[in-house]
């Protein structure tokens, strides 16, 4: 018989931070779905899940530009040549993956009692 690898989401049942002042519409969602499922509330992790979340509304801000520009521009010579934006959007997402993997967010999310998790 082949065992079952479903992974079960436990939604997180104590308070958690508020998201902070300035962040955007995809920052507070990031923050939101995080928070619901670990509660992260110590100060480090905090600081961590905030440069995420910034990153995430700078990501998506800048999608935006690159969306209604296009993928090429022409330089000043007339050559086309990939956005610039593009080369500072893998640097968010490289700067958003490290903070989240900072997090150690793949361990587990927090479970309201002790002891293994069911099934296993």
């Amino acid at each position: 018989m082949k065992k079952s690898s479903a992974v079960v989401s436990l939604q997180f049942r104590g308070t958690v931070a508020e998201p902070p002042r300035g962040l955007k519409k995809a920052g507070q969602a990031l923050w939101n779905d995080i928070q619901a499922q670990y509660g992260i509330s110590d100060p480090g992790g905090i600081s961590h899940l905030v440069t995420a979340c910034r990153s995430e509304d700078d990501i998506q801000r800048m999608r935006k530009s690159v969306a209604r520009d296009g993928d090429m521009t022409k330089d000043r010579f007339g050559q086309k040549r990939e956005h610039p934006l593009l080369a500072a959007i893998r640097g968010l997402e490289a700067v958003k993956r490290q903070a989240l993997k900072s997090l150690n967010l793949d361990i587990e999310p927090l479970r309201d009692r002790p002891g293994r998790p069911g099934g296993r």
